[in-house]
């Protein structure tokens, strides 16, 4: 998936070192989006902390940053976060003093960024700031040779966390790479981690990913 992607590029760069923060752009109130991007002054707003707080960009200094859900930031937010990547510095809300940020920022999607665009739901020049390296990741029913290969990852991870010993019919595997997975590969985790659970036998039978999959 989108973080996992991100994890290898931050591994492997010359920030490993350095902080990494992710965040689910998506996850956040609107009302709050700036404060936890940017952070605030003591006594910025009612029930703001008494002695301020550091926001996800000061935490985040010579490292990497990962914006998950990077579609779901509203307008108003859109031209903040632009205006940090273009100056290298932002303003904690309350806060009258320029705050020097260095950050390498991966974002992430499974938005049509490029339709959002001609909608103005998503600003073009933050879309091509953030666009310079495009890496897509088949969905997988865009890639089901690799949906095996899962399955007994998968077995094994659950069956190590559970204590259980399973294994799986062929057929079984063949029915689940058949199927659409609209989810992408947590949902055939978690298919895979029920039915070690719910497996009547020692082996997961077609019938058992049948009766999971089609209740």
């Amino acid at each position: 998936g989108k973080e996992k992607a991100a994890n290898i590029i931050q591994k492997n760069s010359d920030r490993k070192m350095q902080p990494f923060v992710k965040i689910n752009c998506g996850a956040i109130s609107p009302n709050l989006i700036e404060s936890e991007f940017f952070g605030y002054e003591k006594g910025a707003f009612t029930g703001a902390s008494a002695g301020g707080k550091k926001g996800y960009f000061e935490l985040a200094n010579n490292g990497v940053i990962f914006l998950d859900e990077i579609g779901e930031l509203p307008l108003e937010m859109q031209a903040k976060l632009l205006r940090a990547i273009q100056d290298g510095e932002f303003y904690r809300v309350g806060g009258t003093s320029p705050v020097k940020t260095n950050v390498r920022i991966i974002s992430a999607t499974n938005r049509d960024l490029e339709r959002y665009v001609e909608e103005g739901r998503f600003r073009r020049d933050l879309y091509y700031r953030l666009n310079v390296v495009p890496i897509k990741i088949p969905a997988l029913s865009e890639r089901t040779e690799d949906i095996p290969a899962l399955i007994y990852h998968f077995l094994s991870k659950y069956g190590e966390k559970f204590g259980l010993k399973r294994g799986i019919a062929e057929s079984a595997v063949e029915y689940l790479q058949q199927q659409q997975w609209p989810g992408n590969i947590r949902e055939l985790e978690n298919t895979v981690q029920r039915l070690m659970i719910s497996a009547k036998g020692e082996d997961i039978t077609l019938m058992d990913v049948m009766q999971e999959t089609h209740p």
